[in-house]
């Protein structure tokens, strides 16, 4: 692959995962999203951690192939240029890239990630902008359902994470590995290794339960919530699954099952 290439993919392996984040209706009846106090990001780690899943190793030319040095990352600090230019090169269909938040997009990313498996979300912080219209229930007040409709407001974002595949999104995740790392310790884990944090959410989302349609909810003050305690009771990032529809959540999935595969190294 050439370098211009890989630098066009370097940001895409995350934004499959970010991809998720969009799935929270604008205007919608859910509760407003904040860090739990018991959570917080910026809690700092003072134990160094086993690395669980070793960085795999960048994949070697194929035959007849030339390999050209890649042009240098930037400092996550001056990231931002750069980081627009790859994404506008990336999306070429401006439906697609008019989702993305590019300023601060590596902070961003990593931050969200890193809150997937928690049950809040920082919502000021995505990297990219809300679905449009706004979350749609069906039925009577006291038997409300997750709106048959609701699906379409997503499929955009089930686009987004199937642009580009996934065996170019796993190699060129390890060209831009070096910055995630370092918004990743800033976010107060001078110790931590990003790697094995995005392998321990994909690992939880791929778990993510497949349940009857439509969901059932309850109405809390003014916000809707599951019906079923055991699915209200799940991360914010299995929730997200759960509310973009059954077949958009496959979609997703399967993709993240792809480049679980691809991340992992195997024995």
């Amino acid at each position: 692959m050439k370098p211009s290439r890989l630098a066009i993919l370097g940001l895409g392996v995350l934004l499959v995962l970010v991809a998720l984040l969009y799935l929270w209706p604008a205007k919608s009846p859910e509760p407003p999203i904040v860090m739990e106090p018991d959570e917080p990001v910026s809690a700092p780690e003072t134990t160094e951690l086993a690395i669980r899943h070793p960085l795999p190793e960048p994949p070697t030319p194929q035959p007849g192939e030339k390999e050209e040095p890649a042009p240098p990352l930037p400092d996550l600090a001056e990231s931002d240029p750069y980081v627009k230019d790859l994404l506008s090169r990336l999306y070429e269909d401006p439906s697609l890239r008019q989702l993305l938040v590019p300023q601060h997009f590596v902070r961003r990313m990593v931050l969200i990630i890193d809150a997937l498996p928690k049950r809040n979300v920082p919502m000021q912080h995505l990297p990219l902008r809300k679905p449009s219209g706004q979350f749609q229930t069906e039925g009577e007040e006291d038997a409300k359902v997750i709106g048959t409709g609701n699906a379409a407001r997503y499929t955009p974002y089930v686009r987004l994470a199937e642009a580009v595949p996934v065996q170019q999104l796993a190699a060129t995740y390890l060209r831009i590995y070096p910055i995630t790392e370092q918004a990743y310790r800033e976010l107060g884990h001078p110790q931590g290794y990003f790697h094995d944090r995005m392998i321990a959410v994909l690992d939880l989302l791929l778990a993510t339960p497949e349940v009857d349609e439509p969901i059932p909810l309850v109405g809390h003050v003014k916000v809707y919530r599951f019906a079923d305690p055991e699915l209200e009771a799940l991360s914010s990032g299995q929730k997200v699954l759960l509310r973009m529809g059954g077949e958009n959540a496959r979609r997703v999935k399967a993709v993240l099952q792809k480049l679980r595969d691809q991340l992992v190294t195997k024995n």
